[in-house]
């Protein structure tokens, strides 16, 4: 496998690796090395050489070919009968070491949406337009290596589709969910109502992860929460971002009696049985770029596998999800209207759509998704 992070965790890739171990497969992972950790390395089973650097990121560079020609030459020291390549800067390196070595079977795992992901957009002046020239010339890159791999895999039916229209793909990628997996939770009975002392008939709205809302929308979000009854809000996280919201709701007299913050648990399991103690899970996603829109939320996934419906702005992946389940209520980010609608139905349906979660939870789990790796490897 080549990777473009360390591997020090990465909770895909692992899942992955663990699926294909226990179907037989011995597995190295070839992946960054920033100097933090050792070279080599044996976990769980796994050789991991950490030998490449960030040149894979720059096609811009001079040398860029040459070090991808480097790359190969690593490689194909090594014995293999497929290589799977984690995400777009992965890829390129693939298809020079498939080019070499047509034999081997090459499979590429996009776990996102390039042409729908203009990172450079937050990057100002030459930054900016250096930013979007490189952002080109990945797609490009990606566009013409996908051809060469004989197995594209991704995360939601929206991506499959335009990745194989978008590179005359014979046809079309094997969707692998990235599920967690499916652990049995025995959530706290009125956990949050305890430790934040209030009443026991308090309904919790939890956020949990990375806050993307920018200050205007959770000022009033906050603000409309705060003339809820028997409503509170819970922030669960340790980023700068929650630190930041914490010490203005603390200044602030109305918010600070129904906007809470939670420290975030050390473990995956931890993460779920403190999610499943409440009953809404609170989700945004900028719908500003395909990407997002077309992406797949995996705090959606642990709020419905947590058993809790979700309050979300759109992707095609909720709403498909909702169609079949009931299990959302939908807002516009740019619409505060929409949110207090979509708070107050919830509240209003909120034995349906709890239920709806159930259900939904129930199919979302790795293990299903597991064993369509598993048939679609070369083991």
């Amino acid at each position: 496998m080549l990777l473009d992070n360390p591997f020090v965790s990465d909770a895909r890739v692992e899942k992955e690796i663990e699926a294909l171990q226990y179907a037989g497969a011995k597995i190295t992972v070839i992946c960054e090395n920033k100097g933090s950790e050792p070279s080599e390395e044996k976990r769980n089973g796994i050789q991991i050489l950490r030998c490449l650097d960030d040149r894979y990121n720059a096609p811009l560079r001079k040398g860029y070919s040459a070090y991808l020609q480097h790359c190969c030459t690593l490689i194909l020291k090594l014995e293999f009968d497929t290589l799977h390549c984690h995400d777009f800067y992965m890829l390129s390196i693939g298809a020079a070491v498939k080019a070499k070595r047509p034999d081997i079977f090459l499979i590429y795992d996009a776990h996102e949406y390039l042409s729908g992901w203009p990172f450079y957009k937050s990057s100002k002046g030459l930054a900016k337009l250096k930013g979007k020239l490189v952002w080109l010339q990945l797609i490009r890159n990606e566009r013409t290596a996908m051809r060469s791999a004989d197995q594209v895999i991704t995360i939601t039916e929206g991506i499959a589709q335009r990745l194989m229209k978008n590179s005359g793909l014979p046809r079309l990628p094997l969707v692998i969910g990235n599920y967690p997996k499916k652990v049995e939770l025995h959530p706290t009975k009125n956990y949050f109502q305890h430790f934040f002392q209030v009443p026991e008939s308090t309904k919790v709205l939890i956020h949990s992860g990375t806050v993307y809302q920018d200050d205007s929308l959770l000022e009033r979000i906050f603000d409309y929460i705060s003339h809820q009854s028997e409503l509170i809000l819970v922030f669960v996280g340790n980023r700068p971002r929650h630190f930041e919201i914490e010490a203005k709701v603390a200044a602030h007299s109305s918010w600070r009696t129904s906007v809470f913050f939670h420290p975030y648990p050390q473990s995956q399991n931890q993460t779920m049985e403190l999610i499943s103690c409440a009953d809404i899970g609170l989700l945004y996603v900028n719908d500003e770029w395909e990407a997002h829109r077309i992406g797949f939320s995996n705090r959606f996934v642990e709020y419905v596998m947590a058993g809790l419906p979700v309050i979300a702005t759109p992707q095609e992946f909720t709403r498909t999800m909702n169609a079949e389940y009931a299990c959302c209520t939908f807002y516009e980010s740019g619409n505060f209207g929409t949110f207090e609608k979509a708070l107050d139905t919830m509240l209003k349906n909120l034995i349906v759509l709890s239920e709806g979660a159930v259900k939904a939870g129930e199919k979302m789990n790795w293990q299903s998704e597991a064993q369509k790796l598993i048939q679609n490897y070369c083991i």
